[in-house]
C-alpha cells in the first residue's frame, strides 16, 4: 500500500489523548513485525517471525470468506466517492478504508456499538473529539476521522497494517502490551485483511504453524510447501 512522507509530522499528535505515553517514555519499545515476502513464483506470504522458527508441520485455517455481495459493496458502496477522496488525501488505499468500514459498521452511518463506537468508521467519542468529528453520524466527518486515525496508526506502527488494524479496534496500548496482534484481535484483523485483499481480486489463505508462525499467502499452499517455506526461511 502507499505510504506518505512523514518528515516533520507532529511527533506528539496523540500524546495524552489516546494513551501514547509509552511511546514517549520508552522510545525504543519494539513489537513483532508482520513481514511480507514474495517468492520466485510470485506467491505472497506474510509472517510474524522473520527468522527460521524451527518445528515442522502446519495446521491450515481459512479466514471467514465474505459473501460476494460484501466484496461488491467494498468496491461500490454509497460512500465510495468520499472514501476515494479522503484515502488518497492521506495516502491510503480506498479498498482498505472500505474494507475497514465494512467490518466496523457494515456501511451503516448510524451504527452504534455497545461500547459507544459511532458511525461508519466506529469512532469512540474520545477519538472523534481528537480528530474534530463533531457529528460522528455525519458520513464525511466520520470517514475523515477514521481515515486520519488509521493513517496515524500506520505511521505509529511503522506501516505494519495488521498492527495498525489491531490498534484501530483494540487500542494502541493493547498492541504495545502484547508486542504483536493480540490473540483476541486476530480474527478481526483477519476479516479486514481478507476482505481488503478479496476486494482487490486477491484471495488470502492463512496458516498457523506449531512454532507459532503465522503465514498469509495469496495462493493455497500444501503442508509440504508451508513446511519447506518455514525451514528455508
Amino acid at each position: 500500500m502507499n505510504t506518505r512522507d512523514v518528515d516533520g509530522y507532529p511527533r506528539l499528535w496523540l500524546t495524552g489523548v489516546i494513551g501514547l505515553g509509552l511511546a514517549l517514555t520508552f522510545p525504543t519499545l519494539t513489537w513483532s513485525k508482520i513481514l511480507r515476502y514474495v517468492d520466485a513464483n510470485g506467491v505472497i506470504v506474510f509472517t510474524n517471525i522473520p527468522t527460521r522458527p524451527g518445528g515442522s508441520g502446519a495446521d491450515r485455517t481459512m479466514p471467514g470468506s465474505k459473501p460476494p455481495q460484501r466484496r461488491a459493496q467494498v468496491q461500490a458502496h454509497p460512500y465510495r466517492g468520499e472514501v476515494d477522496r479522503l484515502a488518497r488525501q492521506y495516502a491510503l488505499n480506498p479498498q482498505l478504508v472500505s474494507a475497514l468500514m465494512a467490518v466496523e459498521s457494515d456501511f451503516n452511518p448510524e451504527a452504534l456499538s455497545p461500547k459507544g463506537a459511532q458511525g461508519l468508521m466506529q469512532l469512540m467519542p474520545l477519538i472523534a473529539r481528537y480528530y474534530q468529528v463533531y457529528n460522528p453520524f455525519d458520513p464525511p466527518q466520520n470517514i475523515e476521522g477514521g481515515v486520519r486515525y488509521l493513517s496515524d496508526l500506520l505511521r505509529l506502527f511503522d506501516q505494519q497494517l495488521p498492527l495498525a488494524l489491531a490498534a484501530y479496534n483494540g487500542g494502541e496500548g493493547l498492541v504495545r502490551q502484547h508486542g504483536t496482534v493480540p490473540p483476541f484481535l486476530q480474527s478481526y484483523v483477519n476479516k479486514v485483511l481478507t476482505l481488503y485483499e478479496q476486494a482487490r481480486g486477491i484471495s488470502i489463505h492463512r496458516y498457523v504453524m506449531p512454532s507459532g508462525t503465522i503465514l498469509f499467502s495469496n495462493v493455497p499452499l500444501s503442508q509440504e510447501q508451508v513446511v519447506r517455506w518455514e525451514v528455508n526461511k
